[in-house]
């Protein structure tokens, strides 16, 4: 690969894409809360009831949030990356301009002379 390019727009495509199936895994896991308290009192045993709560508290609780503390990460690191990737690009563009009009009016000449 020779050279690649960022386009901001398709970055907020990607990541609204993202929220939106981020939201909807949220809204899922939200939804397993109640189901969880449901099995866990119709188990009617305080055995099968603290392993299944031990289980969410002790295992699937710190994956849950684990995946939730990715996502909002690399979320930020893309918008971080493209945020640098515009500021690169409008400085390499400036450093041009400015490279261009030293071209044609070089700096050492006096004024008034081209």
């Amino acid at each position: 690969m020779t050279s690649w390019s960022i386009q901001p727009s398709g970055v907020v495509a990607v990541l609204t894409d993202v929220n939106t199936y981020a939201t909807a895994l949220g809204e899922a896991l939200n939804g397993l809360s109640p189901a969880l308290e449901g099995a866990v009192v119709a188990t009617q045993s305080g055995a099968i009831s603290e392993a299944i709560q031990s289980y969410f508290t002790l295992e699937e609780g710190p994956r849950i949030q684990g995946m939730n503390t990715r996502i909002g990460a690399a979320a930020s690191g893309v918008v971080t990356a493209t945020e640098a990737y515009v500021a690169g690009d409008l400085e390499m563009a400036a450093n041009a301009q400015s490279a261009s009009v030293a071209a044609v009016y070089p700096p050492h000449l006096p004024p008034g002379v081209r």
